[in-house]
């Protein structure tokens, strides 16, 4: 049987199942911890049946959407799948957004309720406090606050079928302008989990270290949903602190650590300030997705870890597409292989498949495929095409060997005096430089032309100066790649560890008006 074949059978009408089963096999396994407590499959299961009945009581039908404002801990994860228990939709929001944000995506999803995790995020709490939102504790969850009934809000249909019915919804962009949400339906998000299980071989002697927050598919699906498949222990600190994370590696407590690569820059740059050895024992996998990784800090992360990183793929839209196979050393842009049950095409401006070795955009289809943006057939319709395919926008090549990488994204593309650059390939060759720690390259609209703009962040204690960076970049890329300028600053990260690069781009930008950096 097949690996799609094997994570058919085995799955449920909802993720709220999944809890259930191992309530039964094995309740008095840990299920979810943090600093202060653990929950047992048992405990989580009971504390899933209380949340469902209040959330009844409190208005919740199926269909409705609900929102979490949250940061990671036991009472967002066990709200996912008490949500779910009522077959309404359970929308993630991380609670270090501001106020005007989460504002406008409640109102854009028509939220029945809103509800923040107030005992583990003090920003949650701030939130709550500032809409009057009713305290209401819990002896799993703690306090959370439920905050008022928006009686406007009209149920979207409900499906028996697990592969119709939405489980979550997700934004997928900033909050100026308009919203994007992704409707993933239960066996679209099971399938994450599960497709992680396989691939990293989770069994529930595993402890997975979540770093990414639960508002985004990393977090969610790749990490809390594999626990859930397969009775793994979710280890939930509620943002990502390499202090944290660096204690609990030294304590032999993490088995499996996939993140952004930024998580591991930070961490390895925490761990060489401090002088600190993150050798152990338990840890068996580290895996990244959701950024380009750097041969550099690939480099690093083998070298401290003793360990292949494997590298993966996927978007909030649908993940996974590709991942490294586990154990296997791959260079740096290699993405890995289509996954289990993925279709992928690389398809040039015409519609039509590029011959192989040749650059396109990455086309993909699967069974963890949106249903669609809400409420935006345009959007929908902008990257769906004919035939249950995904238009990716990322540009990437297929190898002979059947692995995939990716060169650039259509929209980052720099167009320089008639010439393609690819921000992707100027950060791989700066990111080798031995005083550089990570970089981004954006364009920035001249007159009449395009320029390439780097920023650069250093490696803690370690200097470079701008000449002798663009003398390293002229050694090592064609004349019209090297950027015209070059900026030395801490890069701003957002709460998911990706580099922010469209406030770079912005600043890119003012500074060509004569504005200053922000």
């Amino acid at each position: 049987m097949s690996i799609l074949s094997q994570i058919q059978a085995a799955m449920p009408a909802r993720i709220s199942d999944l809890p259930l089963r191992w309530a039964e096999q094995s309740p008095d396994r840990v299920a979810l911890e943090t600093d202060t407590r653990t929950v047992t499959w048992a405990e989580m299961a009971a504390a899933i049946d209380r949340m469902a009945t209040l959330l009844k009581d409190q208005g919740i039908r199926p269909g409705d959407r609900v929102m979490v404002i949250n940061e990671n801990g036991i009472a967002a994860a066990i709200l996912v799948f008490a949500i779910s228990r009522l077959d309404a939709w359970a929308s993630m929001l991380n609670a270090r957004m501001s106020a005007r944000e989460i504002t406008t995506m409640r109102d854009f999803a028509g939220a029945r309720r809103v509800i923040y995790t107030t005992g583990d995020s003090p920003a949650a709490a701030a939130h709550a406090t500032a809409v009057g939102a009713s305290s209401h504790h819990d002896p799993i969850l703690g306090d959370i606050a439920i905050g008022p009934l928006d009686e406007t809000c009209t149920p979207e249909p409900v499906f028996a079928e697990g592969n119709r019915q939405i489980a979550t919804l997700t934004f997928t962009s900033g909050t100026t302008g308009h919203p994007k949400a992704v409707m993933l339906a239960h066996h679209a998000v099971m399938f994450t989990g599960a497709s992680q299980c396989y691939s990293r071989k989770i069994t529930q002697a595993d402890r997975l270290y979540v770093v990414a927050p639960l508002s985004h598919s990393i977090g969610l699906s790749s990490n809390l949903l594999a626990a859930a498949w397969s009775g793994a222990t979710a280890i939930l600190p509620s943002r990502f602190d390499p202090a944290h994370l660096a204690k609990a590696l030294q304590d032999d407590k993490v088995t499996f650590l996939v993140a952004v690569p930024q998580v591991y820059g930070r961490l390895l740059d925490y761990a060489d300030e401090h002088g600190l050895s993150l050798s152990n024992k338990a840890l068996r996998v580290t895996g990244c997705g959701g950024a380009p990784l750097d041969a550099t800090l690939k480099k690093r992360v083998t070298g401290t870890f003793g360990l292949p990183f494997g590298n993966g793929y996927g978007a909030t839209e649908m993940v996974p597409i590709t991942r490294v196979p586990d154990g296997v050393e791959a260079e740096d842009n290699i993405i890995g292989e289509a996954q289990p049950g993925v279709e992928i095409r690389i398809v040039a401006t015409d519609g039509t498949d590029v011959p192989e070795g040749q650059v396109g955009e990455l086309w993909a289809r699967g069974p963890s495929l949106m249903a669609g943006y809400y409420h935006d057939d345009i959007a929908t319709a902008d990257v769906m095409r004919d035939g249950g395919w995904l238009a990716t926008g990322d540009l990437a090549q297929r190898d002979p060997d059947g692995n995939y990488r990716i060169v650039g994204r259509i929209k980052e593309v720099i167009i320089r005096s008639g010439f393609n650059v690819y921000p992707t390939e100027v950060e791989g060759v700066l990111n080798t430089h031995p005083a550089i720690a990570a970089s981004a390259v954006v364009g920035r609209t001249v007159e009449g032309n395009e320029e390439v703009v780097a920023y650069v962040q250093l490696l803690p204690g370690r200097d470079a100066q701008i000449s002798e960076l663009h003398g390293f970049l002229r050694d090592n890329l064609a004349a019209y790649k090297v950027p015209s300028e070059i900026i030395i600053l801490q890069l701003p990260i957002g709460p998911t560890g990706k580099i922010l690069k469209s406030a770079l781009k912005r600043d890119a930008q003012a500074m060509a008006r004569g504005g200053t950096l922000a």
